[in-house]
């Protein structure tokens, strides 16, 4: 499991429901409605490091997460 996966799940992620968040290491590092200029921002505030991005469920989204051996 990367270091951004596991940060995102267990983060207080309330604040950015329904965005896209970029994750490096174990910050938001950037965040918006709009996954293209979330994805632009980071990469131009953290050069050479590559984001993780995810979006943000809202509160009736249900999320599953399938682990396959």
């Amino acid at each position: 499991m990367s270091e951004e996966f596991e940060f995102y799940i267990k983060a207080d992620m309330k604040k950015y429901e329904g965005k896209y968040v970029a994750i490096i290491g174990s910050k938001v590092v950037a965040s918006g409605t709009n996954a293209k200029h979330v994805l632009e921002e980071a990469n131009k505030k953290n050069p050479g490091k590559k984001p993780t991005l995810v979006k943000v469920p809202t509160e009736e989204t249900m999320v599953l997460v399938f682990a396959w051996k």
